[in-house]
Protein backbone atom coordinates (compact mmCIF):
# COMPACT_ATOMS: atom_id res chain seq x y z
CA UNK A 1 0.00 0.00 0.00
CA UNK A 2 3.29 2.43 0.00
CA UNK A 3 3.13 1.73 -3.56
CA UNK A 4 -0.27 3.73 -3.89
CA UNK A 5 1.23 6.73 -1.75
CA UNK A 6 3.66 6.85 -3.77
CA UNK A 7 1.90 6.64 -7.12
CA UNK A 8 -0.39 9.33 -5.47
CA UNK A 9 2.61 11.54 -4.69
CA UNK A 10 3.82 10.94 -8.55
CA UNK A 11 0.45 11.80 -10.22
CA UNK A 12 -0.25 14.71 -7.86
CA UNK A 13 1.96 16.57 -5.93
CA UNK A 14 4.69 19.05 -6.93
CA UNK A 15 6.20 20.32 -4.24
CA UNK A 16 7.75 23.08 -4.78
CA UNK A 17 6.47 23.67 -8.32
CA UNK A 18 8.54 22.79 -11.11
CA UNK A 19 9.84 25.87 -12.72
CA UNK A 20 8.52 26.85 -16.13
CA UNK A 21 8.07 29.49 -18.74
CA UNK A 22 4.08 28.98 -18.37
CA UNK A 23 1.42 26.71 -17.33
CA UNK A 24 1.12 24.53 -20.80
CA UNK A 25 4.42 23.97 -20.95
CA UNK A 26 4.54 23.30 -17.09
CA UNK A 27 1.61 20.55 -18.12
CA UNK A 28 3.54 19.31 -21.33
CA UNK A 29 6.28 18.44 -18.67
CA UNK A 30 5.16 17.62 -15.91
CA UNK A 31 2.79 15.06 -17.55
CA UNK A 32 5.90 13.60 -19.47
CA UNK A 33 7.93 13.34 -16.62
CA UNK A 34 5.94 11.64 -14.20
CA UNK A 35 4.47 8.77 -16.94
CA UNK A 36 1.37 9.94 -17.57
CA UNK A 37 1.71 11.14 -21.30
CA UNK A 38 4.03 9.17 -23.94
CA UNK A 39 3.47 8.57 -27.79
CA UNK A 40 -0.48 9.49 -28.19
CA UNK A 41 -0.88 7.57 -25.09
CA UNK A 42 -2.04 10.68 -23.12
CA UNK A 43 -4.53 11.09 -19.75
CA UNK A 44 -6.94 13.11 -20.30
CA UNK A 45 -6.88 15.41 -16.98
CA UNK A 46 -4.51 15.65 -14.12
CA UNK A 47 -3.70 18.09 -11.36
CA UNK A 48 -0.84 18.63 -9.52
CA UNK A 49 -1.06 20.21 -5.61
CA UNK A 50 1.85 22.59 -5.01
CA UNK A 51 2.07 21.98 -0.85
CA UNK A 52 4.09 20.28 0.97
CA UNK A 53 2.88 16.42 0.69
CA UNK A 54 1.95 16.06 4.53
CA UNK A 55 -0.64 18.72 4.25
CA UNK A 56 -2.37 16.39 2.00
CA UNK A 57 -1.83 13.31 4.12
CA UNK A 58 -2.98 14.74 7.03
CA UNK A 59 -6.76 14.83 5.92
CA UNK A 60 -6.88 10.85 5.66
CA UNK A 61 -4.95 10.63 9.01
CA UNK A 62 -7.78 8.26 11.22
CA UNK A 63 -10.15 8.09 8.12
CA UNK A 64 -12.50 4.71 7.46
CA UNK A 65 -10.94 3.36 4.39
CA UNK A 66 -12.72 4.58 0.75
CA UNK A 67 -13.74 8.05 2.79
CA UNK A 68 -13.09 11.07 0.87
CA UNK A 69 -12.29 13.89 2.95
CA UNK A 70 -11.11 17.83 1.42
CA UNK A 71 -8.50 20.04 3.09
CA UNK A 72 -9.73 22.51 4.65
CA UNK A 73 -7.01 24.98 3.61
CA UNK A 74 -6.39 26.26 0.06
CA UNK A 75 -3.79 25.16 -1.96
CA UNK A 76 -2.14 26.00 -4.93
CA UNK A 77 -2.50 23.32 -7.68
CA UNK A 78 -2.13 23.17 -11.56
CA UNK A 79 -4.86 21.44 -13.61
CA UNK A 80 -4.06 20.27 -16.92
CA UNK A 81 -5.91 19.47 -19.20
CA UNK A 82 -5.18 17.45 -22.51
CA UNK A 83 -5.94 19.67 -26.03
CA UNK A 84 -3.90 17.41 -28.33
CA UNK A 85 -3.09 13.43 -28.78
CA UNK A 86 -0.68 13.84 -31.58
CA UNK A 87 2.16 13.84 -32.79
CA UNK A 88 2.91 14.15 -29.10
CA UNK A 89 0.42 14.83 -25.89
CA UNK A 90 -0.53 18.88 -25.21
CA UNK A 91 -1.88 19.77 -22.66
CA UNK A 92 -3.66 23.37 -21.55
CA UNK A 93 -2.37 24.48 -18.14
CA UNK A 94 -4.66 26.42 -15.16
CA UNK A 95 -3.44 27.39 -11.88
CA UNK A 96 -6.11 27.60 -8.86
CA UNK A 97 -5.78 28.45 -5.28
CA UNK A 98 -8.35 25.32 -4.43
CA UNK A 99 -9.18 22.92 -1.33
CA UNK A 100 -8.26 19.39 -2.76
CA UNK A 101 -10.40 16.51 -1.78
CA UNK A 102 -8.99 13.31 -1.85
CA UNK A 103 -9.76 9.36 -1.37
CA UNK A 104 -7.96 7.53 1.66
CA UNK A 105 -7.32 3.94 2.15
CA UNK A 106 -4.84 2.96 4.93
CA UNK A 107 -5.05 6.72 6.13
CA UNK A 108 -3.49 7.96 3.44
CA UNK A 109 -4.41 9.66 0.29
CA UNK A 110 -4.90 7.27 -2.60
CA UNK A 111 -7.17 9.26 -5.20
CA UNK A 112 -7.44 12.66 -6.06
CA UNK A 113 -11.08 12.90 -6.38
CA UNK A 114 -11.72 16.38 -7.07
CA UNK A 115 -10.50 20.16 -6.13
CA UNK A 116 -12.40 23.36 -5.23
CA UNK A 117 -12.54 26.52 -4.42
Amino acid sequence: YTRFRKDFLRKHVDFPRTQSPNNNQYCDVMMMRRGMSSSGRCKDLNTFVHTDPQNVVQVCRNQPDRAIRTTRQRFPVTVCKLIRRKPSCRYRGTQRNHRVQVGCLRGLPVHLNNTFP
